[in-house]
């Protein structure tokens, strides 16, 4: 059971100590790097939680998901062995989304999704992110999505905004509009 009140104490008291030793830039880099490598290899998130799997094994994992050297010994590294100790490796991906929504708003930063159906030219990216900076201030940081069933389109999260002008959408609300009981 996921329980958002442990991993929210844990993430932030990994940003206080975090901002206290002015590391919290490097411990948000290799959360990055660790939730792109946990969304690429599911397997990763099943030897998480797997009891046969050693903590000592999950820690490895960990640091080579993370890009890290086995002898690298940070704040992060000191954490991610907390968090095996406290048997909370569980609650990981959650912590990881608390601490970049804690760092993202304590730095002023944007998060924008931005889905295509296919890669996006980085003009239109830089296009996006200097509109949005512009209305709404902030640093905007931008992540790309390719989902190949939008078809056509895109896909844009801001905060809590969603706005879809993909292909798909339009044709589920013209189906809708022309059969309405299904």
């Amino acid at each position: 059971m996921m329980n958002g009140g442990i991993a929210k104490r844990y993430a932030t008291a990994l940003f206080e100590e975090a901002k206290a030793q002015f590391m919290d830039q490097q411990v948000y880099d290799l959360f990055g790097v660790l939730q792109k490598s946990m969304k690429a290899e599911p397997d990763l998130q099943m030897a998480l939680i797997n009891l046969h799997v050693t903590a000592e094994k999950k820690y490895n994992l960990l640091l080579l998901a993370s890009g890290l050297d086995p002898d690298t010994s940070t704040l992060y590294t000191r954490f991610l062995r907390l968090l095996l100790k406290h048997h909370r490796e569980n609650q990981l991906r959650l912590i990881i989304f608390i601490y970049q929504e804690i760092y993202r708003k304590h730095h002023g930063i944007d998060h924008v999704v931005f889905e295509t159906a296919v890669e996006a030219d980085d003009a239109i990216i830089d296009h996006l992110t200097e509109h949005i900076k512009a209305h709404r201030h902030k640093t905007v940081e931008c992540e790309r999505i390719v989902n190949p069933r939008l078809i056509g389109g895109f896909r844009l999260r801001i905060g809590d905004r969603r706005y879809d002008y993909s292909y798909k959408h339009q044709l589920e609300r013209i189906r809708k509009e022309l059969c309405p009981t299904q």
